[in-house]
């Protein structure tokens, strides 16, 4: 196995899930910070149950667009965008803060998770958001050159993520939801993917050929068919492959 130690994701507090069962497989959470989805209450019990379960505890902040879930593009100036990306997080450190924990990173959520990665104002709207609320925070984004540009600017840390149940097009993002066989629902198939681009730092994409994906850790849907089922055979594929889950912030 080319790869030895490896962090595993996910979103949580969306209330569309069972959360409560994917933190045993989990080394970091992305705690959605209420204005998608979820709410304080929904992001209190993931705070908990992240110390509970030694989790890495991040921010996932996203568009306040609860009708469609954070996953359409909206149009937004740099300032109200900042002024957005501000209170998520300043909403989060609060109640991680009141639990006695720590907030490590940053990853935005859905539409806006892509919109960094090709807009440039949005990715230093959010870029700059973060910087100055905590040039600490690692952020977890797309691997493209706008919002790593953005990020760099800022003296701000960042990683990548395998998408452990999504396809990619061959230019190296993930195909659209709305394109057939995006989402894969099969746990075994999803896991022998996962230990493919572990041993080879590629994937097949959505044309059949080989992408190279880097990245420092994998993202796992919990809000997906077969969810749980496939988080804990990655988990178990992993583990006996020797390969460590922990968080890229562990290191």
């Amino acid at each position: 196995m080319a790869v030895t130690r490896i962090d595993l994701n996910a979103d949580l507090a969306e209330e569309c899930g069972d959360d409560s069962a994917m933190y045993q497989f989990l080394s970091s959470a992305n705690i959605c910070c209420g204005q998608h989805a979820g709410g304080p209450e929904a992001m209190q019990k993931a705070v908990r149950a992240a110390i509970e379960h030694d989790v890495v505890i991040g921010a996932h902040i996203g568009y306040a667009d609860r009708e469609n879930f954070g996953r359409f593009d909206v149009d937004m100036g740099y300032q109200e965008l900042y002024d957005l990306a501000t209170l998520q997080l300043r909403d989060l450190k609060t109640i991680v803060d009141s639990a006695g924990a720590h907030m490590k990173y940053v990853k935005p959520h859905g539409a806006l998770y892509h919109r960094v990665g090709n807009d440039p104002e949005q990715a230093r709207a959010v870029a700059t958001a973060i910087a100055d609320f905590d040039d600490s925070l690692d952020v977890l984004v797309p691997n493209t050159s706008i919002i790593k540009d953005a990020l760099t600017a800022k003296n701000l840390s960042f990683t990548h993520e395998f998408f452990a149940d999504r396809a990619y097009l061959p230019t190296g993002t993930l195909a659209p939801r709305s394109m057939p066989h995006s989402l894969l629902e099969d746990a075994d198939v999803i896991a022998d993917r996962v230990l493919h681009w572990l041993e080879t730092g590629t994937v097949i994409d959505s044309e059949g050929s080989s992408l190279v994906v880097e990245a420092d850790s994998i993202c796992l849907h919990g809000d997906t068919a077969g969810a749980i089922e496939s988080a804990a055979k990655i988990h178990e594929s992993l583990v006996a492959n020797g390969v460590a889950i922990a968080s890229w912030l562990t290191k």
